[in-house]
């Protein structure tokens, strides 16, 4: 790797990181369209690189939420769990087909959550009344959500995982944050590991990058925790309705010149 290219993965990493400790996602969202761009990877291998990076901000971020309490570590193991089960499907689908389809997919979902949200924005504190065994099922079906979608799509789940955890379980915005992240410490690494077998993991860029999530990730994380919880759902709302055009905008098929 060349000076610039080192110097350009740790700003990269860096962008990433900030994005998934002040919104509470891997940061994959960031990290694929700049390996595409930039470095001029696949779509396939900037996946794959993305979830082997963004482990990194998802541990920096964690431990900053962590510290002041804003973690519900039961639902990230159950979900982590269900995650763990389900991400190599995700990856070895990404590895076969076509991925217009769920790109579109995907961002309607984003739109649905964002829109959601900024309608409704849901009350700290205030769970809806399940008992533990429709909560765990909840929580396990999340988990496989999530990992199918980080496999495939190279993200670490947190975009789906967050608004889920506020409107399905009625976490606070920080609390469910810092929930995904610790939901990314398993699905993030879980598919990456998918990727790499079949060579869509480009591992000379992974160090620096991760330098650079491990940096920005514990900044936002701790910028995040003094936010109102209004203004943070909102900005959260307002990334998703953003990252859904964009989306569906690089997801049209390229025309024949």
């Amino acid at each position: 790797m060349t000076s610039r290219e080192r110097l350009a993965a740790v700003l990269g990493g860096v962008a990433a990181g900030f994005a998934g400790g002040l919104f509470g996602v891997g940061g994959g969202i960031i990290l694929v369209p700049i390996l595409v761009g930039v470095f001029h990877l696949t779509q396939h291998q900037a996946h794959g690189t993305s979830l082997a990076t963004i482990g990194a901000a998802a541990i920096s971020g964690v431990a900053i939420y962590a510290a002041f309490g804003h973690v519900e570590w039961r639902t990230a193991a159950i979900v982590a769990l269900g995650s763990l089960a389900s991400a190599r499907y995700g990856a070895r689908l990404a590895a076969r087909t076509s991925v217009t389809g769920l790109k579109r997919a995907f961002a309607v979902l984003l739109v649905v959550a964002g829109v959601r949200l900024l309608w409704h924005t849901p009350a700290a504190g205030a769970p809806p009344a399940l008992s533990l065994v429709p909560t765990i099922t909840i929580e396990l079906a999340l988990g496989v959500a999530i990992g199918v979608l980080a496999g495939y799509m190279g993200v670490g789940g947190g975009i789906l995982a967050v608004p889920a955890f506020t409107l399905l379980l009625g976490m606070s915005q920080q609390v469910a944050q810092g929930t995904s992240l610790a939901v990314i410490l398993v699905s993030a690494p879980a598919s990456s590991i998918e990727h790499s077998k079949h060579g869509n993991v480009i591992w000379r860029l992974v160090p620096m990058l991760a330098i650079g999530a491990a940096i920005g990730a514990p900044l936002s994380s701790w910028l995040a925790q003094s936010l109102p919880r209004e203004r943070l759902t909102q900005a959260f709302a307002v990334f998703l309705l953003f990252n859904a055009v964009h989306i569906w905008v690089k997801a049209a098929p390229r025309r024949a010149p």
